[in-house]
């Protein structure tokens, strides 16, 4: 019977035990599905938090149907057919006003005088790169593969159907290639047909009507000021919406702003928060603004830059003395890429000019003569050389050597009319070969002429302690003494870190480039970008004397951008990490201040300021502290501007351009500032905003 007991006793126990067991189970469970849900809820209640806040309040019965907005009180919802009907059209109101915001914002700025491109354009389209299309799942890669296939994924697959199609249709290809790339088109496009059916991807890829919409990148689908100018855009959605907010209804201004002014002290150390985050985003984006300047600025529309096929940089090109690459300056245009006649089909050819008795070369219309006696050709040969130079050091420190960017010209008169590219006063243009006669350098040897950069001087003059070399001044370089005859106006272009020499130059012709090219810059007659675009594909598809591979002069500098958008990239993550800081900061403050002013929210309450009235109320408050300290940012900020700094401009495939650039920082800048401070602001305020919303009189009292 005892033993019976004890049984029964120790069951009882187990029993107890396993329903403890799952009872704590079950709460971790719920307390875990709680917190996701509660962090789900904020991540929504931040996303909401950037929209304008007049649209929040206008959709605000769809979540509290008894709530009064534009009116002093509302009748009370008796059915829930009523409730439903006032949360759809609250709903539904709140996303015209927003649409209408956006619009209009949209509108103002599109008829502003501001500059197409741009960095905030470039990272849009980054955020907004990809398409629907893109989240389709592909399909998977079998388990086994025949012998030497490569499984490719949809996009790739894709990529190279184009690619064969278009080898397989350039006139200018040899008939082997051409035979081989039509073979393995038609390979590729087998394995298209026999996987389209098992891919969604590919379908809705290669679907026409779904295509247009659902395979382009997003932002293809918005509209074009949005894209490019997007600051300005909500900077005014959000200064509409304060404007809306203060014709909605009453706010207590004057409360606030008294309350700040007491808390100065509070407030201004918030405020410098706001202005170091700030300040350090625009001396950020002014550097990478002077990079994009700087691109835009060296790309002279009308010059087509030639180089070896492969080539995806001067330094990796290699074009052969005359023959084939000469013949590429007789040709005379008479339709675009697309087949479309050019100048009324008179067409268009290389332009050209003629050298004074005083050896300086006048441009010749573009309608004169061909036959003309002493006409020449205006197209550039050069040779780009990466020098290295040992640097001047002080005695005990160890040596150290640098890059020197040297470029050698054919005739540099051409040269310097195809670039657009002037000597200051009292300069002078160096010979072929460029041999100082009469003067003795240390080496014993004569001088070697050449003409310098506005970069180059300044990097050169470190060496001889002075902030940059002047005429008259020599170095050395390559074994060689040099003497500065000539300093170039280059100030905001690339060739502003470079030296320019003649390419009999015997240090040139010891690198071995002496014999060869590697760029033949051309000039159209009608300086237009679209001819020098029509050419780079005449020389690229369909000219057959010779291999090459041409760019317009702006879109090949526009391809030297890779390092302007890893850039870009980094000071978007480091802002994001110094916002959270700023939020952080901002949220302590109002925290603080609110938890101070608890029974001063519940007398406004009780004078008859409503809910959301105490909400707009605080967020204004956050976001004049965010305001003021990211207007001061902002002008600290600017204080960078025309700053010089040394930075490289590469494609992202090797090679590249050492450069000289000056830091530039614009209204796109101060507009993204400015809004970078106001999000801050939002979404620090929103937060304790929303606790002194939910207060209720008699506790706020209490």
């Amino acid at each position: 019977m005892a033993d019976t007991d004890a049984k029964r006793d120790s069951n009882l126990s187990l029993d107890r035990s396993e329903d403890s067991g799952a009872a704590r189970a079950a709460k971790a469970l719920t307390r875990f599905f709680r917190t996701v849900l509660g962090l789900i809820g904020t991540l929504f209640v931040i996303g909401f938090s950037l929209l304008p806040l007049s649209a929040l309040l206008i959709a605000l019965p769809a979540v509290s149907p008894t709530e009064a907005v534009l009116t002093d009180s509302v009748r009370p919802a008796r059915s829930w057919f009523t409730r439903a009907v006032r949360r759809v059209l609250a709903a539904l109101a709140g996303v015209v006003v927003l649409v209408a915001l956006l619009a209009f914002a949209i509108e103002v700025v599109a008829r502003m005088p501001l500059p197409q491109g741009g960095q905030m354009g470039t990272l849009a389209k980054k955020v907004f790169g990809y398409s629907v299309a893109d989240f389709v799942p592909d399909d998977q890669e079998p388990a086994e593969l025949p012998p030497g296939q490569v499984w490719l994924t949809t996009p790739n697959l894709l990529q190279k159907v184009r690619a064969l199609r278009q080898s397989a249709n350039r006139p200018n290809l040899n008939p082997r290639d051409k035979t081989e790339a039509a073979e393995k088109l038609v390979e590729a496009e087998a394995e298209l047909a026999e996987r389209a059916p098992k891919s969604a991807k590919l379908r809705l890829i290669q679907n026409p009507d779904l295509a247009p919409v659902l395979a382009v990148p997003l932002w293809k689908l918005l509209p074009p000021t949005l894209v490019n100018h997007w600051p300005f855009v909500f900077l005014i959605v959000y200064g509409t919406d304060l404007l809306l907010l203060l014709l909605i209804g009453k706010v207590p201004l004057a409360y606030n702003f008294r309350y700040l002014w007491v808390r100065k002290r509070d407030t201004a150390l918030t405020a410098v928060a706001f202005t170091v985050v700030v300040a350090l985003v625009v001396v950020l984006l002014a550097f990478v603004n002077g990079m994009y300047k700087l691109n835009e600025t060296t790309g002279v529309p009308g010059n087509v830059l030639v180089m070896s096929e492969g080539s995806t940089d001067e330094l990796f090109s290699n074009l052969a003395r005359g023959g084939e690459v000469d013949d590429t300056m007789g040709v005379h245009l008479t339709a675009d890429e697309k087949g479309r006649p050019i100048n009324g089909g008179k067409g268009v050819g290389v332009a050209r000019g003629s050298f004074s008795p005083d050896g300086k070369l006048v441009r010749l219309p573009a309608d004169a003569p061909r036959d003309l006696p002493g006409a020449v050709r205006l197209g550039s040969y050069e040779s780009y050389i990466v020098m290295n130079q040992a640097v001047v050091t002080k005695p005990g420190e160890p040596p150290r050597r640098r890059f020197l960017q040297l470029r050698a010209f054919q005739d540099v008169r051409i040269g310097s009319a195809v670039h657009n590219i002037e000597l200051e006063p009292g300069g002078k243009w160096f010979s072929g070969a460029g041999v100082e006669s009469g003067t003795k350098a240390p080496d014993g040897l004569e001088y070697l002429q050449c003409c310098i950069g506005e970069g180059a001087a300044a990097t050169l003059g470190e060496d001889a302690r002075k902030p940059r070399l002047a005429l008259g001044d020599t170095f050395e370089l390559g074994d060689r003494w040099w003497k500065v005859i000539g300093l170039m106006r280059t100030r905001g272009t690339t060739y502003g870190s470079e030296m320019w020499a003649g390419i009999e130059n015997p240090v040139v012709r010891a690198t071995g480039k002496g014999d060869k090219y590697t760029t033949l810059v051309i000039r159209m007659a009608d300086d237009s970008d679209a001819s020098a675009r029509a050419m780079a594909y005449h020389l690229n598809e369909e000219y057959t004397k010779a291999k090459l591979k041409a760019f317009s002069e702006p879109d090949y500098y526009k391809e030297l951008t890779k390092t302007n958008e890893q850039f870009l990239t980094a000071i978007v993550m480091m802002a994001v990490i110094m916002a959270v800081g700023g939020i952080f900061g901002v949220m302590n403050t109002m925290f603080a201040s609110i938890a101070a002013r608890i029974k001063e929210v519940g007398v406004l309450r009780i004078l008859g300021f409503k809910r959301w009235q105490i909400l707009i109320s605080f967020m204004i408050e956050s976001l004049t502290i965010a305001f003021v300290g990211g207007l001061l940012g902002c002008v600290l900020g600017y204080l960078a501007n025309g700053f010089e700094a040394a930075s490289t401009l590469s494609g992202g495939q090797g090679g590249g351009k050492s450069v000289i650039l000056t830091m530039q920082v614009d209204f796109t800048i101060i507009a993204t500032g400015l809004l970078f401070t106001l999000v801050m602001g939002r979404l620090g305020g929103l937060v304790p905003a929303l606790s002194a919303m939910r207060m209720e009189i008699l506790d706020s009292l209490r």
